[in-house]
């Protein structure tokens, strides 16, 4: 009887260990297995080095990140920005008005810090295409420069990195910045965990 009496407890006291041990596990966040799904505006353009070229609209940029491990995620981005201006281009004597449309898309692999209060640090490397429709507005100038070799597309690969920053408002809505080469040179946006 006694040892019948012992084994009920002990049962009993494993079970709500482990019962225990589950309910304060499912208030602290995942520590792999996740997504996190982020949508960005940049800041500053891409092509801030040309001059006199303002920015039609921002640059806009999505990506999703999935946690591998702890510190390490692997996703996917897109972007896109445009901007115009007007530049001597392939000598010609008059500056040149023109209209630069940047779409870049590919894969995303980054390191992450542990969280640190509220906030996380990260960077990574980005390797894609970088496909650019680079118009030139006059017609005349646009002939005169496609006999010199200009062309009007241009898709060329590019790896880049990147360096960023999140904080945590709730357990699924978080803001980031990050700095990198792309669509924009800095952004700011919200992400998703689910």
């Amino acid at each position: 009887m006694r040892t019948l009496f012992i084994t009920t407890l002990a049962a009993i006291l494993l079970i709500s260990t482990a019962t225990i041990g589950n309910a304060q596990s499912a208030h602290r966040p995942k520590k792999q297995g996740f997504t996190d799904i982020n949508l960005g505006i940049g800041l500053l353009n891409t092509y801030l080095k040309d001059q006199n070229a303002p920015s039609t609209g921002l640059p806009l940029s999505a990506s999703i990140d999935y946690r591998l491990q702890r510190n390490f995620s692997l996703g996917a981005f897109a972007g896109f920005s445009s901007s115009q201006g007007a530049q001597h281009i392939l000598n010609s004597e008059t500056a040149i008005d023109w209209q630069n449309r940047t779409t870049v898309a590919g894969l995303r692999f980054a390191a992450h810090s542990n969280q640190l209060g509220n906030w996380e640090f990260y960077g990574g490397s980005t390797a894609g295409l970088h496909m650019s429709h680079f118009k030139i507005m006059n017609q005349q100038e646009k002939r005169r420069v496609q006999e010199q070799g200009y062309k009007e597309y241009n898709t060329r690969f590019y790896m880049t990195g990147f360096l960023g920053a999140r904080f945590q408002l709730n357990k699924k809505l978080r803001l980031f910045s990050e700095i990198g080469m792309g669509d924009s040179l800095l952004k700011m946006g919200a992400s998703v965990r689910l």
